[in-house]
């Protein structure tokens, strides 16, 4: 197939008239028409702009063969900033899926460390996250985490969690809390625990610091100024 066909085939699967594609590469729509009618051809240094008009390979100009190599670096469509955060996807042809029962069978894994991260996804990360994580469904970080997590499901941090909390469902922290939590489910604390308010509706720890408590608590010392719920201290055997 000719460079001219090809343009046109191009040009009308983004719905494009000539005069619209001419204005992109800055050309007269009446020599886009004779690239088409095969009356000339377009300049050679205009092929790269034309590549990327039509968001392929300058090869496939030539061809109707599309290469199944994706040049994630046309990929401009998201709808987010181009900043540090890894997010993971999960798309149903080219539409982004939100949380639902397809999505909710998928995990997001990080092997390593991580600064941002956003899912809609279960994510699990095997180091630390350094800022904050964001979900649709569990997180899961065997390390620890220094920044902010919000979720729809469980949060399950193997060591010290650094931040603000919110989920839907139970958190569980290995090491200690230090920060404002609030959940539907169960905190449970294997270390101390230092915050502002915590609300969830039932907390175990070893020792806390608060400055109000909504819920039910479960500890060996407290110590804080409003408490909505009832205490329980255990005694060491």
């Amino acid at each position: 197939m000719s460079i001219g066909k090809n343009i046109a085939r191009l040009r009308k699967g983004k719905g494009w008239t000539q005069a619209e594609l001419g204005e992109r590469l800055g050309v007269s729509n009446q020599a886009v028409s004779k690239w088409e009618s095969e009356m000339s051809m377009p300049d050679i240094m205009l092929l790269p702009t034309l590549a990327d008009a039509f968001n392929c390979y300058i090869d496939e100009l030539f061809s109707r063969e599309v290469k199944t190599e994706t040049s994630y670096y046309l990929c401009t469509e998201f709808p987010w900033a181009d900043d540090s955060t890894i997010r993971g996807v999960v798309c149903e042809g080219r539409k982004i899926l939100q949380i639902n029962s397809i999505v909710d069978r998928f995990t997001f894994e990080i092997k390593g460390d991580a600064k941002n991260v956003q899912s809609e996804c279960n994510i699990k990360v095997n180091g630390d996250v350094l800022g904050t994580c964001s979900s649709g469904g569990d997180i899961h970080i065997e390390g620890s985490i220094c920044g902010t997590c919000n979720t729809d499901g469980d949060i399950v941090v193997g060591k010290n969690l650094t931040g603000t909390c919110n989920t839907d469902g139970d958190i569980t922290c290995g090491g200690n809390l230090s920060g404002n939590v609030s959940c539907e489910g169960d905190l449970t604390v294997r270390g101390a625990v230092k915050s502002e308010r915590i609300e969830a509706s039932e907390m175990v720890a070893e020792s806390i610091e608060a400055e109000r408590i909504d819920g039910n608590v479960v500890c060996n010392s407290i110590k804080c100024e409003k408490i909505e719920g009832d205490v329980t201290i255990k005694t060491k055997e």
